[in-house]
């Protein structure tokens, strides 16, 4: 044993009062469906992205999903994901931007075809115009009657 050469001082170090547990960074990603609620999937990770595309996965295939942390000698709960109300949602939103996309269509075809319409109308008086002007003249008097300008002598 080891003596000391000043017996009066005994140096103890003081107890760390920080937390003791380990540096555990682990995921626990616990799956269940409606189809078979008695057999939960559940898988632990450490890897970030396993866990981010373990928890796509099984929300594309409509599972709750319930994703916790490993928090010393338990775990402790980060977020949980319904599958089904998620994909009615996305669902939803899917409809609601064709629906929206389909008016939009239609209302540009709507707009072609008016235009096209126009164009055609201001064709055909174009054309009417045309032939209008085409014409010689018709003698007319102030009365709006079609008569010849003179009348020869034998006519009168």
């Amino acid at each position: 044993m080891k003596r000391s050469h000043r017996p009066d001082r005994t140096h103890r170090r003081k107890g760390d009062s920080r937390d003791r547990t380990w540096n555990v960074t682990a995921w626990r990603v616990t799956a269940s469906w409606d189809s078979r609620p008695d057999r939960p999937a559940v898988r632990t990770t450490s890897d970030r992205r396993a866990r981010d595309r373990m928890v796509r996965e099984w929300v594309a295939d409509g599972a709750y999903v319930i994703v916790e942390e490993a928090e010393g000698y338990g775990w402790r709960t980060l977020r949980e994901v319904n599958g089904p109300e998620l994909a009615a949602a996305v669902a939803a939103e899917r409809a609601a931007r064709e629906e929206a996309e389909a008016a939009a269509r239609d209302a540009r075809h709507r707009a072609d075809y008016d235009r096209q319409v126009r164009v055609h109308q201001a064709a055909a008086e174009h054309d009417d115009l045309a032939a209008l002007m085409c014409r010689p003249p018709v003698a007319r008097q102030a009365t709006g009657q079609s008569t010849a300008r003179h009348v020869t002598g034998a006519q009168r």
